[in-house]
């Protein structure tokens, strides 16, 4: 099902992002004994994942990570790589997250095209609530299960192989905890996979879970453009935005929405949401987007002054700043940078001296 040379290229992948981890170091040590035993077991149908690193993290709010084992992320990689051309033909142009040549900058541009339409001035922000706990497991197997079939042959028995294996494995049957056991005691059960109903919820970060999110919104992407036909609808996972005529066109759209999420995909919507003037701004993906400028979301800016602060403290106060530590902010100082020169923030970039940090970046 999956030569050598594939597995080899998926590695090659994975590690783009995660070369300098530890995980990733000792997968290097032996690597081809490890790509081997990738190669034998997807193709002779033993794959098992291994065990999960489960830890908690506050940014950019309290949430449980299972970390799968570098082996996995690579086959991970394999999977995605034989599922991408079958699905990208039917992913509607505007789904930004875990797509090539997509992300937050190009859904924050496409946005902002949308709301200087004066015959659209109102939006309506949705969406939904505990998303990745709450994907059916068997639902997201089913459309795997039927696009492959009519679009991938030679293939099919492999992808269809990975993918059970990946979306049916349970994360909190075999798990390492790193961190504190007392976070554990106060962490809310409706956040967490443990309190997950029987084949429900997917793993939070792993490339197949965000590309298995787009599989599971396709339809719902596509009854929104087509059925529904809304002009102007753009996702970015499960959080989306819809632009319209009036307010009342918008609460029909939300409603018949809340009908179809709940009747196919088993899901329900948070119950904060925006229904306002476009004019008042769409706080969306860290920016707030107006017809007329977009902004840099607050809890960005304060999220970067805090860090600033931190490591000012250190190094001026303490006299402990090391190389390390100022590496590490100059790159945060750089993501700041990228994140914020897609807004209107030539003030925003004074005020912080970013200029200067990027133009020696080099140095």
């Amino acid at each position: 099902m999956y030569s050598f040379k594939e597995i080899h290229q998926a590695y090659l992948e994975c590690r783009k992002s995660k070369r300098n981890s530890l995980n990733a170091i000792k997968f290097e040590v032996n690597l081809m004994d490890n790509l081997w035993e990738i190669y034998e077991s997807v193709n002779t149908f033993k794959y098992q994942p291994k065990r999960y690193i489960y830890f908690l993290t506050s940014s950019p709010k309290l949430r449980e990570v299972f970390a799968s084992d570098f082996r996995d992320r690579v086959v991970h990689h394999l999977l995605v790589k034989d599922l991408e051309p079958i699905f990208e033909p039917l992913f509607i142009y505007d789904s930004y997250s875990c797509r090539k040549k997509k992300g937050t900058h190009l859904a924050i541009s496409r946005l902002k095209r949308f709301v200087q339409n004066k015959d659209y001035p109102y939006y309506l922000q949705l969406d939904i609530k505990s998303f990745f706990l709450s994907i059916h497991k068997n639902i997201l197997f089913e459309k795997i299960r039927t696009a492959t079939s009519l679009r991938a042959k030679e293939k099919l028995q492999g992808i269809l192989y990975l993918s059970n294996k990946i979306i049916f494995d349970d994360p909190t049957k075999n798990y390492l905890f790193k961190g504190n056991y007392r976070q554990l005691a106060n962490f809310p059960t409706h956040k967490t996979l443990f309190h997950a109903p029987k084949n429900r919820g997917l793993v939070i970060g792993n490339l197949t879970s965000q590309f298995f999110a787009n599989v599971y919104m396709n339809d719902f992407d596509n009854f929104v453009k087509r059925k529904l036909k809304v002009k102007y609808y753009l996702r970015y996972v499960d959080d989306m935005v819809l632009l319209g005529r009036s307010q009342g066109q918008l609460v029909q759209w939300k409603n018949e929405i809340e009908s179809y999420l709940r009747t196919f995909l088993k899901l329900e919507l948070r119950e904060l949401f925006f229904l306002k003037s476009s004019k008042e701004g769409i706080d969306f993906l860290g920016y707030v987007v107006k017809p007329s400028h977009t902004l840099v979301r607050q809890r960005v800016v304060n999220n970067f002054k805090y860090k600033k602060a931190q490591f000012l403290d250190t190094c001026f106060k303490n006299g402990t700043c090391s190389l390390e530590d100022a590496l590490k902010f100059k790159e945060i100082n750089a993501s700041f940078y990228g994140h914020a020169k897609h807004a209107d923030s030539f003030a925003l970039m004074q005020k912080y001296q970013i200029e200067n940090w990027i133009r020696n970046k080099n140095e």
